[in-house]
């Protein structure tokens, strides 16, 4: 009969434990910048939600702001953050 072409249990275990590991060092450098997007994401919602309470003008100018501040001063704000982590997490 011929050998199973799966590895055995102890080549099972010590791949399984490398990927934990690797996991483990690639969320704790991820981890912040998580943070910082779904941030970033959750205040344009809450300022979209308080100006649809005070008319249609009001949330198209909020919209097309929170846009603007989007493409320019929060892209420029999470690659100069980004820039810093690998600073600081870089081995």
């Amino acid at each position: 009969m011929e050998e199973a072409p799966l590895p055995n249990t102890e080549e099972r275990t010590r791949a399984s434990t490398t990927f934990v590991e690797e996991l483990k060092k690639v969320t704790y450098i991820a981890a912040p910048m998580v943070v910082v997007t779904v941030s970033l994401h959750l205040l344009q919602v809450v300022s979209l939600m308080m100006a649809g309470h005070l008319s249609e003008l009001s949330l198209s100018g909020v919209s097309i702001g929170g846009s603007f501040a989007g493409v320019t001063g929060f892209s420029l704000l999470a690659s100069l953050l980004f820039s810093i982590l690998l600073l600081v997490y870089a081995p």
